[in-house]
C-alpha cells in the first residue's frame, strides 16, 4: 500500500462513527510516523471518550516523541480517570525522562503510590526503569509485574535511589 493509500485510510477511519475505527486511525498515525496529521490527533486528548484519549496519547507521546504533549501527559497520567489513559501517559513520558530527572522522580512516584491502579503503576515502573537505562530483567520483580501486569510490584514503601535522579547509576 503507497503511503498516499495509508494516509487516506487513516482520513477515512478519524470520520468514521464508529469510535473503533477512529481509535484504529490515531494509533496508525502514531505507527507510521505521519506528523504531518498531529492537528488531527490532538483534539483527542479532551475526548469525553477514554480509549480515543488513550490512543491519542499513545501516538503523540508514546510514537512520535512529542515533546509539546509532554505536559499533557504528565497532567493525563495524574488526573485522568481512565486507567489506560494513565497508563499510556506513564509510558510514552518514559522518553522525556531519559533527560528529565524531575519526571523520572514523577514516575517513580507514581510507581510506588499504592492508591493507584497497579497497571498504571506497572507502567510507571517500567518506564522508569526504561529511562533509566535499566532492563526489566536487570531488576528484581520487574519483569513478572511488567508481563503479567497484577499484584504488587514488590517496591511498596520504597524509595528511589539518590543515583536515579542523576543518572550516576
Amino acid at each position: 500500500m503507497s503511503d498516499r493509500a495509508r494516509v487516506a485510510a487513516i482520513e477515512e477511519g478519524l470520520a468514521s462513527e464508529d469510535p473503533e475505527d477512529v481509535y484504529d486511525a490515531l494509533i496508525d498515525v502514531g505507527k507510521q510516523g505521519h506528523r504531518e496529521l498531529v492537528a488531527r490527533i490532538a483534539p483527542y486528548l479532551a475526548s469525553p471518550t477514554g480509549f480515543l484519549r488513550e490512543a491519542a496519547q499513545r501516538t503523540l507521546v508514546f510514537h512520535l516523541h512529542l515533546p509539546e504533549y509532554k505536559a499533557d501527559a504528565i497532567r493525563m497520567l495524574d488526573t485522568d480517570p481512565d486507567e489506560g489513559v494513565r497508563e499510556a501517559a506513564a509510558m510514552g513520558l518514559s522518553f522525556f525522562a531519559m533527560k528529565d530527572a524531575e519526571l523520572l522522580q514523577h514516575l517513580l512516584r507514581v510507581a510506588i503510590n499504592t492508591s493507584e491502579q497497579d497497571t498504571v503503576r506497572a507502567a510507571a515502573f517500567l518506564s522508569a526503569l526504561d529511562a533509566a537505562g535499566l532492563e526489566p530483567g536487570e531488576f528484581p520483580n520487574a519483569r513478572a509485574a511488567g508481563l503479567r501486569g497484577e499484584g504488587s510490584l514488590g517496591i511498596t514503601g520504597a524509595r528511589p535511589e539518590p543515583g536515579w535522579a542523576h543518572g550516576s547509576l
